[in-house]
């Protein structure tokens, strides 16, 4: 289900005062947008993997860890076949960053 979508992977509705991702911008260039960096990250992970990932991101949204903590889990749960992801992921957080 897309109930858990990160704020910057689009849709859902609630505040997004303190939120550190937000919608993505259109016509950004050779980056994917967050819908299809997420797209991609479901595709390649497994499921408690994307789901800990989502997770991950609740966290840095809700401020309960620094975009460093986030980066750091994130590299983790995308292993060493998952470093193309991680480096989206982190492009994602630079054009986000507050």
């Amino acid at each position: 289900q897309q109930q858990q979508q990160p704020s910057f992977g689009g849709g859902g509705g609630g505040g997004a005062e303190g939120r550190v991702l937000s919608p993505p911008q259109a016509g950004t260039g050779g980056t994917i947008d967050g819908k299809q960096f997420f797209r991609q990250a479901r595709s390649q992970l497994s499921y408690e993997a994307f789901n800990d990932f989502l997770s991950n991101i609740k966290k840095l949204n809700n401020q309960q860890q620094t975009r460093e903590e986030t980066l750091d889990e994130a590299r983790r749960i995308f292993g060493p076949e998952g470093q193309h992801l991680y480096k989206e992921f982190e492009l994602l957080l630079n054009r986000h960053a507050v």
